[in-house]
């Protein structure tokens, strides 16, 4: 049991270092390309969306209308972050991103049924008990 925790925690480890590499490359790759680093920063920014979204809903993702909904959303992503950070600014794309969180969450549990991450760990919860 020790040592499979030991062994999840060098993997994740690892993982946070490979995503700061990876992270860090791709801004260098910028540079070298003469690229601006605000398009490194979306596409991060929507990879961490998906990868977000791949990890909640994991099951879902045998669905081709499931995909196309994560997809969509992506692409809603790109354009919340683009049109806030060009009309408003840096301070507003927190709580814009929030919001589209939320509505994601909403959209998701309208056309699909699923229920949002918080309340799955509140069921899950309550039925051990605790």
């Amino acid at each position: 049991m020790r040592k499979r925790r030991i062994l999840e925690l060098c993997y994740l480890v690892g993982a946070a270092l490979l995503v700061c590499a990876v992270g860090v490359g791709a801004f260098v790759v910028a540079k070298i390309r003469h690229v601006n680093p605000l398009w490194v920063f979306l596409g991060l920014i929507s990879c961490g969306f998906f990868a977000f979204a791949r990890e909640e809903y994991r099951g879902e993702f045998r669905s081709v209308r499931f995909l196309l909904f994560v997809f969509g959303w992506l692409v809603a992503n790109v354009v919340v972050v683009v049109v806030v950070l060009g009309s408003l600014g840096w301070l507003y794309l927190i709580p814009a991103l929030l919001l589209e969180q939320f509505f994601f969450y909403m959209t998701g549990h309208w056309l699909f049924g699923l229920q949002p991450p918080f309340h799955r760990r509140k069921d899950v919860g309550s039925e051990n008990g605790k």
